[in-house]
């Protein structure tokens, strides 16, 4: 089978390589990993093994017409704005996404109810989109005031602790939950702490993914993540999830994260006893695979 990853230029397009290397090192595959980016100089890079090819977007694209490739998922934008991409994808599961997944004001109004009683909660999300945020005090003129045309206004989270779980979901009930805590800088993990595999985030996660979606069908299957955190009072919340490996995902190729595997409907080996509670720079995972 031929792959796709499209943004490879991105922390997401290295985590899905080394996963792929990961993957053909411990299974013999002839599968072919095409790391396509739009930035010309990006086909310069040295490539690191046989089954890895850089490539443009045009050939990519040309690929994907020819029924030669499928997407993997691990681009952040284009399987939702190319329309031959996004047309191509919905005929597999596991990289097919919806425009109603990245529309936050009415993903929070949708998992609200259907995840109450969950020890993760959806935060209190104002139904309109178009907003005025200005001081609820005395102010002067319009300091402080924002005008947005498309937001979503939520209530603010007091936080002490940030968290991305990665999620490779088999079926209805067995899926494979890898929940790191995070530092954060420019969006992207900063320091690290693997948590346990079975451990009480993981098993909240567990449980808000099968009140909101039983089935694995839909925004919570196959592949995606979930960003969540803690405030102070150690209540966790939901902040946003995405159909797609996480950018610095590559860090749960330690304990046996691999969704090649799932794709091809193997069953990960786990290494849950890598996991020593100790926090480390995202790169020095890196050195570790």
């Amino acid at each position: 089978m031929n792959f796709i990853v499209f943004e490879s230029g991105s922390r997401a397009g290295l985590s899905a390589e080394l996963f792929f290397e990961d993957y053909v090192k411990r299974n013999s595959v002839n599968h072919t990993l095409y790391l396509s980016d739009l930035d010309e100089d990006f086909k310069r890079i040295a490539e690191r093994h046989p089954q890895v090819k850089r490539i443009h977007d045009s050939r990519a694209l040309e690929m994907l017409k020819a029924g030669d490739a499928v997407v993997f998922p691990a681009d952040e934008i284009t399987r939702q704005v190319n329309d031959l991409v996004a047309e191509i994808v919905t005929h597999h599961s596991f990289s097919r996404v919806e425009p109603s997944y990245y529309n936050k004001n009415a993903m929070n109004n949708h998992l609200a109810p259907l995840t109450a009683g969950c020890r993760i909660k959806v935060p209190a999300t104002f139904s309109t989109t178009n907003v005025c945020i200005r001081p609820n005090t005395r102010s002067a003129g319009s300091r402080n005031v924002q005008l947005l045309d498309n937001a979503c206004v939520t209530q603010r989270i007091d936080i002490m602790h940030e968290y991305v779980v990665d999620v490779l979901r088999y079926d209805d009930t067995t899926m494979h939950i890898f929940p790191r805590e995070v530092t954060l800088k420019n969006g992207y993990d900063r320091f690290i702490k693997l948590l346990p595999l079975d451990g009480e985030l993981a098993s909240a996660v567990r449980e808000f993914i099968l009140a909101a979606c039983p089935a694995n069908d839909g925004p919570f299957s196959d592949i995606f993540h979930l960003q969540l955190c803690q405030d102070t009072s150690k209540q966790l919340y939901y902040i946003e999830f995405s159909k797609r490996i996480s950018g610095t995902s590559c860090v749960n190729i330690a304990t046996g994260m691999n969704p090649f595997a799932l794709i091809d409907g193997v069953e990960p080996e786990l290494h849950p006893q890598v996991i020593d509670d100790k926090w480390r720079r995202f790169e020095d995972f890196l050195i570790m695979n």
